[in-house]
């Protein structure tokens, strides 16, 4: 007999140590030489535990590998979990030492920052991991927080064989969760196996599955792309619909089953848009809708434009925006004139949607109503979210370039600026460009490159961020007006910026430096250290400590959580005892999505003059209410944050998590773009 080659003798090896770990029902008894005084206590206050998260924010590897073979569980947790944070696939070799470490939190945060790594190099490590074999159940944790890194990390084959565990019983709750995340993670890899799709929608389909477990199993059949549910698991997941108490379940769901593009998908669908009760809901079954025929949708999703909450209506509107047809733009501007307590982001959207779809040849007497409206509304308003809303709208007709470009240079608001660059980066970015403006495109071309370097030329990092690429738009071939002068120029502004307060600004305009100067892509600009976290603080942050946030809506608190990102807690107790927060808004609200606020500028590229380091937990998205960080990329949070309307677990290792609303979500799920933030007490 021939030798087998290298690669299938691996394969085999893998799939036999798969089966020999993975489909043990429950892992092993307690490890008995966890003494009780080798226990995990992250106390902040103690100097060794500030010492090693010091070592993470300044990303001394060699400082925190040193830490991982310390003889105090403790500080080898917190030197494991920071390179959750680092994210560096060098060291796999000493985080898989870990593995085998005497204390469970220790081989938790080993295997968690090991899944972090993304590396190939970790699988193997994990699945020597993986405690097997007794009834107790001691390590099912361990054992989850590996499968879901296996996910993050590992080959199709690896998928292929968890997929094939079907030992896992009901009372294993972490187990099944853990199975569920691995392949919800390989789908976000967009690494998928036939069987693996099946097994989460019978996971979906049997009550007897813990919540959590067909959580995110619902999420897989809902995010994964290029999944196309057939009919007959369509009809199985609509019955788990119908039976899913849980409306989380019922949310993720609904956008799974509008995948299918099946007969039992659309009926399922098109019953609930009408009896369902949830808003959260009732949103993804709109925006589902859109996989099916629009003329069989179209009924269905207008009545939802006058439901009560705004947020349904919101999506409804919004809705006609990327699915409308030319032979209903004539009708969408109607609902809005007709429906004259629709709240304003509803009445903007639809005269958007309109303005988007009529032809300007055939339906010119609608399309001037239309703009006419539209800057009527933009000039009556005081309300610099409602403007910006306009100016998208108008930008659907290019020939009001002068017009945005007008308001934008005359705005006083940042909103309104900012808005005003992206209406224009939108109308240079069309591939119809050429067509849309006719005999008159050589000069509307010309006048929008000298109109946008105007633009980036005042400075502004809102402006720079949202207008910079359309100098970089192929088949308008700006590179032909350029010279050596005008690169100098926007290099000039370039070096104005200020890092790391603008970093969002500074990365778009180097691209486009790059692009004129006929150079690779650069490599883009990140803030180094430079916001240590102040330790002495946290000697008056308790266990209890929340905030209380006062909105004009009402009022919740958010609890935090240190022990996972002590330098964002504090960087938000330390601003909010400023009043850093108080008149700030919610300036970017998406239904079903987050609320964000704390911009200093109110468009969401404002910023104070320090970043702080992208902090990485065993702590997921996976509830509502979750407060995050935002960013524009690792290491580049400072004041702006968010709140989960519902689960997002694709947000999971990558934002920062903080906190939790444990109070209010009612509010919460009330916030409206513009809404204020009236004061943050810390309490």
């Amino acid at each position: 007999m021939l030798p087998l080659p290298g690669q299938i003798m691996r394969n085999i090896f893998i799939f036999f140590l798969f089966f020999s770990l993975f489909a043990a029902c429950v892992p092993p008894s307690a490890d008995k030489s966890q003494g009780a005084a080798d226990k995990v206590n992250v106390d902040l206050t103690n100097k060794q535990v500030q010492r090693v998260f010091d070592f993470r924010e300044r990303y001394m590897k060699d400082s925190l590998l040193a830490y991982l073979k310390n003889p105090q569980a403790t500080l080898r947790y917190v030197a494991a979990l920071s390179f959750a944070s680092i994210g560096d696939s060098t060291i796999v070799q000493p985080l898989s030492a870990l593995l085998k470490d005497p204390v469970d939190e220790v081989r938790i945060a080993a295997a968690f920052a090991l899944g972090q790594t993304g590396s190939r190099l970790a699988e193997m490590p994990l699945i020597a991991g993986f405690a097997q074999g007794d009834s107790t159940s001691q390590q099912q944790r361990l054992n989850a927080v590996i499968l879901e890194a296996v996910g993050k990390c590992g080959s199709v084959l690896a998928l292929k064989n968890i997929a094939a565990v079907t030992t896992y019983l009901p009372s294993d709750t972490l187990l099944l969760q853990g199975q569920c995340r691995a392949i919800y993670r390989f789908g976000q890899r967009k690494i998928t196996d036939p069987a693996a799709t099946e097994l989460m929608v019978k996971y979906c389909a049997d009550e007897r599955i813990p919540e959590p477990a067909r959580l995110m199993a619902a999420h897989y059949l809902a995010r994964t792309e290029g999944l196309a549910p057939d009919s007959m698991q369509a009809v199985r997941m609509t019955a788990a619909f119908v039976r899913a108490q849980e409306p989380e379940i019922r949310m993720a769901l609904a956008k799974g089953i509008g995948k299918s593009q099946t007969g039992p998908a659309f009926r399922l669908l098109s019953t609930a848009i009408g009896t369902e009760t949830d808003w959260r809901v009732k949103c993804n079954i709109i925006n589902a809708l859109a996989k099916f025929d629009y003329d069989t949708v179209r009924s269905l999703v207008i009545p939802a434009i006058t439901d009560a909450n705004m947020h349904v209506s919101r999506t409804a509107s919004e809705f006609f925006i990327a699915n409308g047809r030319p032979k209903d733009g004539d009708f969408y501007w109607r609902i809005a004139r007709n429906n004259g307590a629709l709240p304003w982001p509803s009445q903007v959207a639809l005269y958007h949607a309109s303005n988007k779809w009529l032809s300007s040849r055939e339906d010119q007497e609608s399309k001037d109503y239309i703009n006419f409206r539209l800057r009527e509304i933009y000039q009556n308003s005081a309300n610099p979210y409602e403007q910006a809303a306009c100016l998208a709208g108008l930008a659907e007709f290019v020939w009001q370039y002068n017009w945005i470009y007008e308001k934008g240079r005359s705005a006083t608001h940042p909103v309104v600026k900012s808005a005003a660059a992206a209406a224009l980066r939108t109308i240079c970015e069309r591939p119809d460009f050429y067509s849309a403006f006719g005999e008159g495109s050589r000069d509307a071309r010309r006048n929008l490159y000298y109109y946008v370097r105007e633009l980036i030329a005042t400075g502004d990092a809102g402006i720079i961020s949202e207008v910079s690429a359309a100098l970089t738009v192929d088949a308008l071939n700006y590179k032909s007006l350029r010279d050596s002068a005008r690169v100098d120029n926007l290099n000039e502004t370039l070096n104005r910026l200020k890092m790391p307060r603008d970093v969002e600004a500074y990365q778009a305009l180097q691209k486009t430096i790059s692009y004129f100067a006929e150079l690779p892509p650069p490599i883009q600009a990140k803030p180094g250290f430079n916001h240590p976290i102040e330790w002495a603080s946290f000697a008056l942050i308790k266990p209890e400590t929340r905030a209380k946030v006062q909105t004009s809506k009402g009022e919740f608190e958010i609890a935090f959580y240190p022990e996972w990102a002590p330098g964002s807690v504090l960087n938000f107790i330390n601003l909010a005892k400023d009043g850093f927060f108080d008149n700030k808004t919610f300036h970017r609200v998406v239904p079903n999505f987050v609320v964000q606020g704390g911009c200093p500028r109110g468009d969401g590229y404002g910023a104070l003059d320090y970043t702080i380091r992208t902090e990485i937990g065993p702590v997921w998205y996976d509830q509502e209410g979750m407060v995050g960080m935002a960013s524009a990329g690792n290491d580049t949070e400072g004041t702006q944050w968010f709140i989960t309307h519902s689960p997002t677990p694709h947000l999971d290792g990558r934002y920062t998590i903080f906190g939790k609303v444990r109070s209010g979500m009612d509010i919460v799920h009330q916030l409206q773009v513009g809404d204020k933030i009236l004061k943050v007490t810390i309490i």
